[in-house]
């Protein structure tokens, strides 16, 4: 018997795949499904601190379609989308009721098609799983149109696995990664946010390396290493702070051969050397209070394996628990205990907080979900995941200037410490 889950931290595979497609310019995402599908993605958006606009067009099955169909509602709709949203692209999703009832979706698509429009169907009821599948969804979706006759651009590096706004500074950190690709002379196609949009979706076909900085992004990589011979890179988690962001960089550079190597490493050491300058300065507010301290971490995979090395190699902080809340495939969860050898595995939010209490950590890394258990522990808590109250369009904490910010949340919390116990 399945065991319920209290307060998950993603929604379902629809609203994965209408998040991604919201966050290209000039895609136009056509919900089928029952109105209260849209609402409740919409709902996640605004609870989760992720931004979002939260309306797209919708075919509104009612109980009627549910009884004699909905494909003559959908083929309506389709339409009228065309009309009043002029997109270069319509992906429509299902929800749960659309596939339950086995309303032909891909035939009124090809109806479309047929007519000219340019419409993408997928099938995204919520029972296929999380938002993380109805992202990866979406991403297999769009490389299956492909024609396999793409012509092949030097340099270009598809970015897969954050997940607009379900990762909670997805935004930060697309533009960060594109930043670090870019500054080893490579060009970044990160499909989602102002960086991407259509084009970019079109030529994933045409990039000479994927890069995955999450299991969610390997499928898409994958697909693209079988059907078109472009080669991966599957990081497993984006990188955090100098050690991880020079690691991947230089794999990154190794397997293009058009970079310039010196220009590459100028770059990396650049970096570099603004992280050591920052840290330096921050050793006497960092220790303050005594060594190295413990921590906990609950984050998705996304985060989970580069924030433990950070706090663990560059601080010299020890892990009390380490929590994996996004239910990550088991072959991604094999590659993953290289960098994290007892991590937890959990999407309820009571079995995380039981572990956090009984970790007797002294800082708590996590969603805003975790603030009870930090509170209990009256330890700091830094969010770096979704739900969240902080607000990351401009700030993650991936790369090096992710890093360096991190250090700065733990800082300013250690100045917080501080300043209530001589008050």
């Amino acid at each position: 018997m399945a065991a319920s889950l209290v307060r998950p931290r993603a929604g379902c595979a629809l609203h994965g795949a209408l998040y991604a497609a919201s966050a290209i310019d000039g895609v136009t995402p056509l919900v089928h499904a029952t109105p209260g599908c849209g609402l409740q993605a919409g709902l996640w958006q605004r609870r989760s601190g992720c931004g979002g606009s939260g309306g797209w067009a919708t075919s509104n099955l009612s109980e009627k379609h549910i009884v004699f169909g909905g494909a003559s509602r959908l083929r309506e709709q389709i339409k009228n989308t065309g009309g009043i949203l002029r997109g270069e692209l319509t992906v429509v999703m299902t929800g749960c009721p659309a596939e339950m009832i086995g309303d032909d979706v891909e035939a009124m698509a090809q109806e479309a098609r047929d007519a000219g429009d340019d419409v993408l169907d997928l099938a995204t009821a919520g029972f296929r799983g999380s938002a993380y599948h109805g992202y990866e969804s979406f991403l297999k979706g769009a490389i299956a149109k492909a024609t396999g006759t793409e012509t092949r651009r030097a340099g270009v590096v598809n970015l897969f696995g954050l997940v607009p706004h379900q990762d909670a500074f997805w935004l930060a950190e697309i533009e960060e990664l594109s930043r670090l690709i870019a500054g080893v002379g490579l060009t970044p196609n990160p499909l989602f946010g102002p960086l991407g949009g259509v084009a970019g979706l079109r030529a994933v076909a045409q990039a000479e390396l994927s890069l995955s900085v999450s299991p969610w992004g390997a499928a898409a990589a994958r697909a693209l290493d079988e059907g078109f011979g472009i080669p991966f890179i599957d990081s497993g988690s984006l990188p955090v702070g100098a050690i991880t962001t020079t690691e991947l960089l230089e794999r990154v550079a190794a397997s293009v051969g058009e970079v310039d190597d010196s220009s590459a490493r100028a770059f990396i050491e650049v970096e570099r050397r603004r992280e050591a300058y920052c840290l330096e300065h921050l050793l006497e507010t960092l220790y303050s209070q005594g060594g190295p301290r413990s921590f906990a971490v609950a984050v998705p995979s996304l985060y989970a394996a580069g924030l433990a090395r950070f706090l663990i190699e560059t601080l010299g902080w020890s892990p009390a628990t380490i929590i994996v809340t996004d239910d990550p495939p088991l072959g991604a969860r094999e590659a993953m205990q290289q960098d994290l050898a007892a991590a937890h595995y959990s999407e309820d939010a009571d079995e995380i907080a039981r572990l956090i209490a009984g970790s007797g950590a002294e800082f708590v890394f996590g969603s805003a979900l975790e603030r009870p258990a930090a509170a209990r522990l009256g330890v700091p808590l830094i969010e770096c995941a979704a739900p969240t109250h902080r607000l990351g369009l401009t700030t993650g904490i991936g790369g090096f200037r992710g890093g360096v910010a991190l250090l700065d949340a733990i800082v300013s919390s250690i100045a917080a410490l501080d300043n209530a116990a001589s008050s």
